[in-house]
């Protein structure tokens, strides 16, 4: 209740809800649910779900992967990274060595080809990522094509009928990603999702992100748990 509180109160959000500048909403309590990973980079998961046989799809790696290996080390399961981006890469790389954890150069995208990522403006570049929805104006050199594949794709090409735990802090493009699973009857193979929601970037709008959790919700999705910057959501299946 507390982290609530605080999120309520963060930077005027509450004030920003009644704007209708900032979507709110009250998670639901749940006792299993436990936060991992360092300050920058902390999400939640249903522990009571998760187990060695878990498999966990991550979609935007950045260079922080304190919460996957947190995963891999509380609970033993094994995790698939994706991020197209090199400098994530040679971070994962660099810094992880157990064969529990894979990366995979890809983008997430509701379609299978190429996605052109725009590097944010100077201003913005501490802590925020490369975009292919945000309206940044920056030079044309400072784009960066990558290699994209649906959701659908990626799990038949791992194998994959149904999805344990799926991470998604992919800078805006949950937003289509959302759509096209909810239309195409793919949120029904998902457990737990995790989701960082980028209406704060330019271009992006709050209600847009209130489509894709009602959405997520009438799909039969509870939220279980929200960061306390009001972006970072954990939804959960409902049994």
């Amino acid at each position: 209740m507390a982290s609530n509180l605080y999120r309520a109160i963060r930077k005027g959000t509450i004030f920003k809800w009644l704007l209708n500048r900032e979507p709110f909403y009250w998670p639901e309590r749940s006792g299993s649910v436990v936060e991992l990973g360092s300050r920058d980079c902390r999400w939640a998961v249903d522990a009571s779900r998760i187990h060695p046989e878990t498999t966990v799809l991550s979609f935007g790696l950045g260079a922080d992967v304190t919460f996957e290996m947190a995963l891999i080390e509380r609970f033993g399961c094994r995790v698939l990274g994706f991020d197209p981006t090199p400098q994530s890469l040679a971070h994962v790389r660099a810094h992880v060595t157990d064969d529990r954890f894979t990366a995979h150069p890809l983008a997430l995208a509701d379609y299978d080809g190429t996605m052109v990522f725009k590097r944010p403006p100077a201003e913005l570049r501490a802590g925020i990522s490369h975009s292919a929805y945000a309206s940044y104006d920056t030079a044309a050199h400072e784009a960066v094509s990558v290699p994209c594949h649906t959701l659908d794709s990626i799990r038949r090409s791992h194998g994959m009928k149904r999805i344990d735990v799926l991470k998604m802090d992919i800078e805006g493009a949950e937003l289509p990603v959302i759509d096209q699973a909810a239309r195409e009857g793919w949120l029904a193979d998902i457990d737990q999702l995790l989701v960082e929601f980028h209406h704060f970037l330019p271009g992006l709008h709050p209600e847009r992100t209130r489509h894709a959790i009602e959405t997520l919700k009438k799909a039969g999705m509870s939220i279980a748990w929200i960061g306390r910057t009001n972006h970072e959501y954990l939804f959960t299946r409902r049994r």
